[in-house]
């Protein structure tokens, strides 16, 4: 499976970096939020770090436009029907996030790989919240996303080789420098 089409659930601090991140690198990305007015302040914050870029001439106007175009946001996870993978980067409370992916399981086509951007929480938790086990895993990005080139990828004791062939080469596309760890506590970067 190549995967084309991303969302991003939260369009926080951490959901719009990942999904201007994923805009950025070419892929068709839709992220949610709860509501209009947040899910209007995330957009409008990717659309400003981006106008900022331009101003500084690290990036043509016309690049931004792009980048924008593949862009879109909605308040319904129906909306993720077609995507190849969704991210899940919403609070961080277990009870939470196994909503999002028990919903998110039902929604996404079944080849869809469904990933975490927790950066501490029990991956296999959230897993069992769903009927794909193996197609989930962490993605642990760090803030500010588009800055940050460090990805954490986690694989819990369900994890299929697959999947995570098919992560590492999507986060090497994102221009990430990944580094591959185990549901364990704190996963690397926060357990040191």
């Amino acid at each position: 499976m190549k995967i084309e089409r991303v969302g991003v659930v939260g369009c926080g601090l951490m959901g719009s970096g990942i999904a201007q991140v994923c805009a950025q690198s070419g892929y068709i990305t839709r992220v949610s939020e709860v509501n209009e007015a947040l899910l209007n302040r995330g957009l409008g914050a990717i659309r400003s770090g981006l106008e900022k870029v331009v101003e500084k001439g690290k990036m043509p106007a016309s690049e931004k436009d792009a980048i924008l175009s593949r862009l879109n946001g909605t308040t319904r996870l129906e909306d993720f029907s077609d995507c190849d993978i969704a991210i899940e980067a919403v609070i961080e409370n277990t009870a939470e996030k196994r909503k999002v992916f028990s919903t998110l399981d039902k929604i996404c086509p079944r080849h869809a790989i469904l990933a975490s951007n927790t950066s501490c929480l029990s991956l296999i938790d959230m897993a069992m919240a769903t009927s794909r086990p193996a197609q989930f895993m962490g993605m642990h990005f760090f803030n500010p996303v588009p800055v940050m080139k460090l990805l954490e990828i986690i694989t819990t004791i369900t994890t299929s080789a697959e999947t995570l062939e098919q992560c590492k080469a999507f986060s090497t596309s994102l221009g990430k420098e990944i580094v591959i760890t185990r549901d364990n506590p704190g996963f690397i970067v926060n357990r040191l």
